[in-house]
């Protein structure tokens, strides 16, 4: 398979006047395979152009050096530089590609003209003529389309291999629940798009079920996956598969992961501890939920955050509360208030004494039944608020899978907790 990388960056007008070429290459070479890089505000106009197999996307605060890195990664056959200045020429130089062909601007002949009215016969070839003239050092020297195309119908993305993203999600349970608006949205946005998430045992069942989801990859990072040799094992993997991944895990481990797959379009924050291994980075901003600064990944291609909607776990059967509450012996209609004592940094724990203080307070003047939640991990942070507490309490820390969990968590009037996992659930 050819690999073709053609530049043009900007202007509309001259973005548009490029869109022959592209049919040309793919009409000339059946199996190549046609990269444009565009400045992001033309994104549209070629966005849904079956001609074109990929977009390097050249944002306002795109640096060159990360843009020449991407490129030189893809190994292109040929370029074709049909912008020709100062920063096309350096991506070029640097590309490595095999062919190089630059268009060239007649500059002279317009100077001629506008300086002195003097008519060159370079200025009586059309724009788009003179782009397509560049493919003659490739072998096309009849073109057989002059006319510019601009498609807009989504209909015509059927016609194109769908998108095949992979959004790498390996951190905790509350940033698996945080993820889910970033999938929907890119399934919203692509509904013919293969989505797969790469993630941890732990956090699995919060995509179980999720319809939007084509592919749950589970990686035990923590466990026996832990070690420099199953990261390369990974990185086989998934190389090939992927067009474009998104990284809401800000982690070097996650970054070099998807640079050693070679996935052509790498998107994360700007903060990311493996940015170098990045061929997109957005702007991270603490101010925000981390499910709208999440969503921000989609800017890199093209797509405005919009108000995110966070998923639960889907389901398979019903929860039943009423054996619940009968073989705990809650009263029906008795509201329920859940705890939350634990989470993963001891940085982020109130203290247990105040927990069981606010839980014997409110069991006494509210007449509620106090529930304590957590994981197996939390066992001695919520033990620790049950010898502190005069009232009884339920106590469940270790006792609930994900779904009962998040069924129970849905039945309480109020939910006290640390910043954690739970913590998302009851928010979702």
């Amino acid at each position: 398979m050819t690999k073709i990388l053609v530049i043009r960056f900007s202007s509309l007008g001259d973005v548009v006047l490029a869109t022959p070429v592209f049919r040309n290459l793919k009409e000339k070479y059946k199996d190549c395979e046609v990269t444009v890089a565009v400045k992001g505000e033309y994104v549209d106009v070629l966005s849904w152009n079956p001609y074109i197999d990929h977009l390097f996307v050249l944002w306002e605060d795109t640096s060159l050096l990360s843009l020449v890195r991407a490129v030189r990664q893809e190994k292109f056959d040929i370029l074709i530089d049909l912008h020709n200045n100062l920063r096309s020429n350096l991506v070029s130089f640097f590309s490595g590609a095999r062919l190089k062909i630059r268009y060239r601007k007649d500059i002279l002949a317009r100077r001629l003209f506008v300086k002195r009215k003097i008519k060159t016969p370079e200025l009586n070839r059309h724009t788009a003529q003179r782009y397509l003239e560049t493919l003659k050092m490739i072998g096309i020297d009849q073109p057989g389309n002059f006319k510019p195309e601009i498609f807009f119908d989504r209909a015509v993305e059927q016609k194109r291999p769908p998108l095949r993203f992979l959004v790498v999600q390996t951190a905790f349970l509350g940033d698996a629940v945080l993820t889910t608006p970033l999938l929907s949205s890119l399934y919203n946005h692509f509904p013919t798009c293969k989505i797969s998430v790469l993630c941890t045992p732990e956090i699995k069942p919060i995509f179980t079920g999720n319809q939007e989801i084509g592919e749950i990859l589970v990686m035990d990072k923590r466990g026996k996956e832990s070690g420099i040799f199953s990261l390369w094992n990974w990185a086989q993997r998934l190389r090939g598969r992927y067009d474009i991944v998104l990284l809401p895990h800000r982690s070097f481990r996650s970054a070099f992961l998807v640079w050693l797959a070679g996935i052509p379009k790498r998107i994360g924050f700007e903060n990311s501890g493996g940015k170098i291994f990045l061929t997109d980075v957005v702007p991270f901003q603490w101010e925000m939920h981390d499910s709208n600064r999440n969503l921000r990944l989609l800017e890199a291609l093209g797509i405005q955050a919009e108000e995110p909607v966070l998923k639960l776990p889907a389901r398979e059967s019903p929860f039943d509360f009423k054996q619940f509450c009968d073989s705990h012996h809650i009263p029906e209609g008795k509201m329920l208030i859940g705890m939350n004592p634990g989470s993963m940094w001891k940085t982020k724990r109130w203290l247990p004494e105040y927990f069981a203080q606010v839980a014997d307070t409110l069991q006494k003047e509210r007449n509620c039944q106090v529930i304590l939640f957590g994981s197996d991990q939390d066992k001695t942070a919520v033990r620790s608020v049950c010898s502190f507490m005069k009232s009884p309490v339920i106590n469940l820390c270790g006792k609930t899978d994900l779904k009962t969990l998040t069924s129970l968590i849905s039945r309480c009037s109020l939910f006290i907790t640390n910043d954690s996992g739970p913590m998302h659930l009851a928010s979702a």
